[in-house]
């Protein structure tokens, strides 16, 4: 008898058998090796052991170490270790007074203000070293003064009112030429919570559209900024201040000076930067607008060296030199990079060569004195060369007492109680960074004192910027110095000392200030 043929028995299905288990193995051999490969990849993109808040960041050319410190020190250059280890060692003094206070001491609150600026330098980048550690040592100084650091010698030196909270700085290093602060804010910005919040950022590098960009976010995130250096006219953001004059102050300030002096009617000339950097172009803008009678049709371009995109060579002030000794201009503007000015008084050193044997006047604006004219200084005297800084600051005249601000006294003293040299002072950056933190601490200890708050929020700091006027103006070293809503974050009564080089005025006269 024939059976009926059977239907073949059904495979089981592919992922039950040997291929199945083979499979499997080789998914999660997979995976495994994913998740290790991420992880490499996580911990290779950290740039300091321990400092999980530093990181590299960018391709090429442009990778950099960016991001936060605060009680872990990290040099971010050899040569700013100094000044780094002294900031980590206060925050974690700080920080012990809140968690283990000695015995019988009560528990000191603290909140936290960033330090957002280059940490690094290169050859063209607008921020060289020496102003980048000035400008951490002026920010310690006011910390030490607000958390009364045991260095210093009296009680009348810290002047700062109030306790606490104590203040812990934030160091946030956006690259040398500030293209990582996009990634940094965000970090800033997630410190705003908290028991210790940060409350606000101080810096912002210098007068370049990046700082444009970091300030609007920051106003964006309802964070309060206050900028050391900024000149730029342009420069503006929801919750940014400066603390330091603009542009058109500069100009007003040279405008006074020289109505007054000799060189009142003397025929000017224009040298001007041409690139699209915040701080050139608003300064050749206020030149214009404050001396066009001086100016007219006389003016020359060059693509400087340093700062925002760097492109040009500044020897290249041939056409400059040529048209200033065809016009004999007696008077010359420079709307430029303090760094590029080196070169152009080397070039009309040389004009003799096409007939103009007459004295020069080169008038600029700058945070502080011509940061290279130590270098040309012989070149000045030979060549009958002088230039007219309007500056942020004057530390030879304040050292001896000639028109300083009455905030300068005892920010000179705690200086020197923590034993940083005179020459701190030289470039204006410590003094105008000290400003900036000074304003922030004022106005944070300005919310607890009305609020008993131990940690104002963005919000209650941002509000009190806006208050310190009249009986709360601030005492900084470099201006008694007042804000309010209605002028665009920049101060009311900053003094603009003129400079001159390379001799010295023998009585400069009181300075121009801010309306």
């Amino acid at each position: 008898m024939h059976l009926p043929p059977q239907p073949a028995d059904e495979l089981p299905p592919w992922w039950k058998g040997w291929r199945g288990a083979a499979a499997l193995a080789l998914v999660l051999a997979l995976i495994a090796g994913g998740i290790w490969f991420f992880r490499w990849a996580e911990e290779d993109n950290s740039c300091a052991a321990d400092q999980p808040g530093l990181y590299w960041d960018g391709t090429g050319a442009e990778r950099e170490c960016v991001g936060l410190t605060n009680e872990k020190a990290f040099a971010f250059d050899p040569r700013l270790k100094g000044i780094t280890d002294r900031i980590a060692q206060e925050n974690r003094r700080v920080r012990d007074q809140w968690e283990k206070p000695a015995s019988g001491k009560s528990r000191l609150p603290y909140v936290k203000v960033g330090v957002l600026m280059p940490m690094t330098e290169s050859d063209t980048s607008a921020l060289p070293l020496e102003e980048i550690r000035t400008s951490l040592e002026g920010a310690f100084v006011a910390q030490c003064r607000a958390n009364a650091c045991p260095e210093l010698s009296t009680t009348s030196s810290t002047g700062v009112q109030g306790r606490t909270p104590l203040i812990q700085l934030v160091l946030a290093n956006e690259g040398r030429s500030e293209t990582h602060w996009k990634p940094v804010v965000a970090q800033l910005a997630d410190m705003v919570g908290g028991e210790h919040p940060l409350v606000a950022v101080t810096g912002l590098g210098v007068s370049i559209p990046e700082t444009q960009a970091a300030a609007t976010e920051l106003g964006r995130r309802k964070i309060p900024a206050i900028g050391a250096v900024l000149t730029a006219t342009d420069l503006n953001a929801s919750r940014l201040f400066k603390v330091s004059p603009s542009n058109a102050d500069y100009a007003k300030a040279l405008r006074r000076y020289l109505d007054h002096s000799p060189l009142a009617g003397r025929r000017g000339y224009l040298v001007f930067d041409s690139r699209e950097d915040n701080y050139v172009k608003t300064l050749r803008t206020a030149f214009d607008d404050e001396f066009g009678d001086y100016i007219g049709r006389r003016r020359a371009s060059f693509v400087g060296a340093t700062g925002h995109k760097p492109a040009g060579v500044p020897r290249l002030f041939f056409n400059a030199v040529n048209n200033i000794c065809l016009t004999k201009a007696q008077v010359i503007f420079y709307a430029g990079r303090d760094r590029d000015l080196a070169d152009l008084i080397r070039a009309l050193s040389a004009r003799s060569q096409c007939g103009h044997d007459t004295p020069i006047t080169v008038m600029t604006g700058a945070t502080g004195a011509f940061a290279q004219g130590k270098q040309v200084q012989t070149l000045l005297k030979d060549s009958k060369i002088t230039i007219l800084d309007a500056s942020a600051t004057s530390p030879d005249q304040w050292v001896r007492g000639v028109h300083a601000p009455s905030g300068f006294k005892p920010f000179h003293q705690a200086l020197r109680d923590l034993r940083f040299p005179d020459s701190v002072l030289d470039d204006g950056y410590a003094i105008m960074h000290h400003d900036a933190v000074l304003t922030a601490i004022w106005a944070t200890r300005n919310v607890t004192g009305q609020t008993g708050k131990e940690a104002p929020d963005v919000q209650d700091v941002y509000n009190e910027i806006t208050n310190l006027h009249d009986a709360s103006t601030v005492p900084a070293a470099g201006g008694e110095l007042s804000f309010d809503d209605a002028s665009q974050g920049w101060p009311h009564n900053k003094p603009v000392p003129v400079i001159r080089l390379p001799e010295p005025l023998k009585d400069p006269g009181a300075p121009y200030l801010v309306p």
